[in-house]
This record gives structure tokens, sequence and C-alpha cells, in this order.
């Protein structure tokens, strides 16, 4: 999501200041409205796009088709959410709170326009029905709903001249731009551009309106009705209204001549924003084998505890007085020797990076008190030194088992069986991961799961010996073109390497 947020904010604010820069300037409202809405569509579908990287180190090889198994040995990684810092959890609900208030308002207004269109009386003009409110100055306008304020009759000098303007607001569905640009600023009220964005389209929807007015009605006369009007503020942010925006501004703007504008910054615009989805959506699939480890290490990130590491984890006092201290400690349940009870109980736990035990559970236990006493001479076992993936301290899950074993001779004084703790090694936790593809067409197609069956993004597909390779997407998607004799390896932080094979 933050990548997401990150890019928006690039691509909508490179856009935004072309638009400042190239365009700001130019009299053809008609484009500069395009350009606005395009912008924000565009900045918020390339985060979205997912393309393939424009230079492919991997060539197409013709061969049969065929379907593909694999060998996996059991080794496994399995993701562990971490607790959110406090920091984090506060900037979410700072954004949670303050879209929740822009959006209260949003519906607010809705609804009072609702209100104000059920308390109306309607008057026809021309085609349309007026909406004759009391209460509120001026005019404006609503999708179809044309509003005015009830102190202007139709004997009014001005009024088929304003209604003119709010008829332009209408034909051309100026307020589906305010919903969009207001959702928008709903959603993305930190960014400076969303607020900047939605301004400008307010001023160049008055600047078409009065351009479409102007056709009937001469410049002298309109620039007259529009200084005497009298300017009112109604705070209703979705209305589009004749009284709204700067008097000098518009008047300067109905004296400009329309034109097109010019090719080059068209191009130029156009050229930055190929320029974008390059830079941010063609980051798919194809990589190089060399940026594969560092890919795989981002996609796992802090949330994940691995099994298997470059440095495994070792109690910090020594092997063998770990366990020297487990077996000083252990007792073997009585309940569990008066009923003959014995067998292994398996442990997991995690080792975190401060050498820490946690999370500790019993995978599979055999009851009567040896479960618990198992989990509780672990719960106070001395801190491991951290395992650690190319030189960091990473968390590490690993399995021990303890066996708990009756004498076949003797028995103690209260009756029970004699029985005797056996601590076995600790040891990392060896799971399966699972990939699914076949071969077809002269490339390998797949999807890698992890061993509980989510999809595992950032997972290395190569052909060893060479540079050629790609990297699961983040849905654990991969394909890549190979000869049908060429052998394919799929690798990943943690797991051991496992191979597809043309059957």
């Amino acid at each position: 999501m933050s990548n997401f947020l990150f890019e928006l904010a690039v691509v909508h604010g490179a856009l935004i200041l072309g638009y400042w820069l190239l365009l700001r300037g130019e009299r053809n409202y008609t484009q500069l409205r395009q350009y606005l809405l395009a912008a924000t569509a565009v900045a918020l579908y390339i985060p979205l796009m997912k393309l393939p990287r424009l230079y492919q180190s991997a060539s197409p090889a013709p061969g049969p088709s065929g379907v593909g198994t694999v060998a996996v040995e059991r080794m496994t990684v399995i993701p562990l959410e971490e607790a959110s810092p406090w920091y984090i959890d506060l900037l979410i609900g700072i954004y949670v709170v303050v879209s929740g208030i822009l959006l209260l308002k949003f519906l607010y207004n809705v609804g009072y326009l609702i209100y104000l269109e059920r308390k109306s009386r309607y008057e026809q003009f021309n085609q349309h029905f007026v909406r004759k409110v009391c209460g509120v100055e001026g005019s404006f306008t609503f999708f179809r709903w044309i509003f005015l304020s009830d102190s202007i009759s139709k004997e009014h000098a001005d009024y088929e001249v304003i209604l003119k303007h709010e008829e332009a607001h209408v034909a051309l569905r100026h307020t589906y731009d305010l919903l969009l640009f207001e959702l928008f600023k709903v959603c993305f009220w930190w960014l400076p551009t969303a607020w900047f964005a939605s301004r400008e389209i307010r001023k160049i929807h008055e600047y078409q309106a009065d351009a479409y007015a102007l056709k009937t009605c001469s410049y002298d006369r309109y620039s007259t009705i529009l200084i005497s009007s009298t300017l009112t503020i109604h705070g209703l942010g979705l209305a589009s209204s004749f009284h709204d925006g700067s008097i000098l501004n518009r008047l300067h703007a109905m004296k400009q001549q329309t034109k097109n504008v010019s090719p080059w910054k068209l191009g130029a615009l156009a050229s930055l924003c190929a320029l974008l989805v390059v830079a941010l959506a063609c980051t798919e699939d194809q990589a190089e084998v060399a940026e594969v480890d560092s890919v795989a290490e981002e996609a796992i990130g802090e949330f994940t505890s691995f099994e298997l590491v470059e440095e495994q984890p070792e109690p910090a006092g020594g092997t063998d007085a770990f366990y020297a201290y487990l077996a000083s400690q252990i007792d073997y349940p009585q309940e569990a020797r008066k009923l003959g009870i014995e067998g292994r109980v398996y442990l997991e736990f995690i080792v975190e990076k401060d050498g820490s035990l946690s999370n500790i559970q019993v995978m599979r236990g055999i009851g009567a008190g040896c479960d618990d006493e198992a989990k509780r001479i672990l719960e106070n076992a001395p801190a491991f030194n951290p395992g650690k993936q190319r030189g960091k301290a990473v968390r590490v899950q690993m399995r021990m088992p303890i066996t708990f074993k009756l004498k076949p001779e003797g028995t103690n004084p209260d009756g029970s069986a004699m029985g005797m703790v056996v601590i076995d090694s600790a040891v990392v936790s060896a799971q399966t991961f699972q990939v699914e593809a076949s071969y077809d067409a002269g490339k390998w197609v797949g999807t890698v799961y992890s061993a509980d069956g989510k999809t595992l993004p950032g997972v290395n597909v190569f052909i060893p010996g060479t540079s050629k390779g790609v990297v699961s997407d983040l849905f654990g998607k991969f394909e890549l073109p190979v000869a049908e004799d060429q052998e394919v390896h799929v690798s990943f932080v943690g797991y051991q390497t496992a191979k597809l094979e043309v059957k």
C-alpha cells in the first residue's frame, strides 16, 4: 500500500507540475480540462500497472510441450507478521480520521443539495426546470438541477444571462468532474496537487461557462452583470456557480482568443507520461539473476522468520551448557509415569533477533503433563545467539523434540514407573514448499506456493550457469523462456533449490 501511495504522489505531482509549467497560461479550456482529468486517472492507474521490463535477459527457445515435475527438499520459510511500530498505527489513524471527516463533509454537501431540491419550487426556463430556493443567494448547478435564489425573478435584467451560464454547467457535465476531484481529495488529502487540481478545474469550469454564455450576450453586458452581481460564498463544494471565481481573472479570460495548445507542449507532456510508465510500471518479472537475492530479501523483509540461514542460532553459553540446563531442570510428570505414558513432544519456537525465545508452541504432544513440562522448561531457557542472514540478525524458526521414556525395570516408592527424559538437538524446521509449473511453447509457466498454500513473491527461477532468469511476481507467478534441454532451478532465501524438468 505504501508503495502505491508513493508512486501515486510521484505521478500526480509530476503531471500537475507539467501542467503548471506548460499549460497554466493556455486558453483552450477544453484541452486543459481533459488534461487534468487524464492526469488524475493516470496517477491512479500507473501504480497498479505491472509491465515486463524493456530489456529481457532471456530469449525464447522452441521446444515441445510437456509437464514438469518438481523435486523439492524439506526446507521452508514461514512469514510471521510482527507488531507494527506505534507511529505507523498513529499515522494510519490520522489518515483514516481526516479521510473520514472529509467524507462526512462530502456526504453532507450531497445531502444538503438533495434537501434544497426537495424544498425548492419549480420554474421553467427554455427546456430546463429552474429550482427557486429561498434563503440561498445567487445561482448554482448540480447535475441537471439549476438552483436560483428566490430573489432573482424572470423580470430581473440578469435572469437570462445567469441561466445561460448555468445551462453551460449542465451541458458540459461539470458536476462529474467535481465529484471525481472531491473523492480524490477525500482519499489523498495529504497530496497538495489534489487540492491544486480541484481549484484549477473549478476555474476552468467557470471559464467554459462564461464562453458559452457570451455566445448570446455581448462582452460589455456580460461583464457588467458579473461585476454587479453579489458574490456570495454558499459553501457547497459540489456545485458550480455563476457567482464563483475571481472576477478579474474571468474578465481577462473572456478577452483572450481560444487557440489549441502548442503541439510541442502536448508532446512534452506525453513523453513525461511515457517516462513515468517506464520508470514505475515496467518492473515486472524479468530480472537479472544478480539482482534476484536482493529482490527476494526485500519480499521477505522484516516480517519473516527464517528456517534456513547462513548462520544458525546457537545457545549463548554453548550447546553443552544449554542441554545440561534442560536436563537438570526438567521432570518426568508423576501423572504420566503413573499412567504409563511415554513418547516424544515436539516443540516449535522462534529465536528472535535479540536471541530471546518466543512463540513457543507444542506442535505434537503426548499429554498427561508432559507437554506443559516441555514448554515450561523451554520458556525459562537461556537466550541464544541469533541467526544471521548476510551478516544481519534475523528471526529463525526452530523445532526441538523432547522424549519421555519409561524404564522397563523398577518403580518409585509411590508405585509409579521410573522414567527418563531425553533432550534431542534443536534443529531448524523442515517443511516443503510447492511449485506448480508446466512447460509449453518453449517456456516454463508456473506459480510458487509456501507450505501453507500461500503464494510466494520474489522467488528466483533461473538457468544455472547463465544470467538468464526471472523473479516470481506478487502473486507467486513466473514465466521463463528456455530450451527443452536446459535445466531450470527454483530457489528462495530459506529454501533448498528445486529443479524443473521436462518429461
